[in-house]
């Protein structure tokens, strides 16, 4: 029985476990509720800034807008308006969606 009690003197509890999440080359360590959080929406839509980890703004598709670009062979505008187009050439602009 002694040998009982000397187990039990020397019985030490396991830690709490730590979690942690990788953000490129930052390791950090966040809690049970966070972890599983991130792990479950998917941690590509989550980014680490100013020391807290935020969701990122997602854009749907169909919400997206074209944009002009400068491009080798595009439209070329009558007194920079982008709705009066006066011909597509070199140099010109080109709408795309990013």
């Amino acid at each position: 029985m002694s040998e009982f009690f000397k187990a039990f003197n020397e019985f030490k509890p396991t830690p709490p476990k730590k979690f942690h999440l990788e953000f490129g080359e930052d390791k950090i360590e966040v809690t049970l509720e966070k972890y599983l959080e991130i792990t479950r929406a998917g941690i590509e839509n989550f980014e680490y800034k100013d020391k807290q980890i935020v969701k990122k703004k997602r854009v749907p598709v169909e919400q997206k807008q074209p944009t002009l670009h400068r491009a080798e062979v595009g439209y070329q505008f009558y007194n920079e308006d982008p709705f009066w187009t006066t011909g597509h050439n070199r140099e010109g602009f080109e709408w795309k969606i990013e």
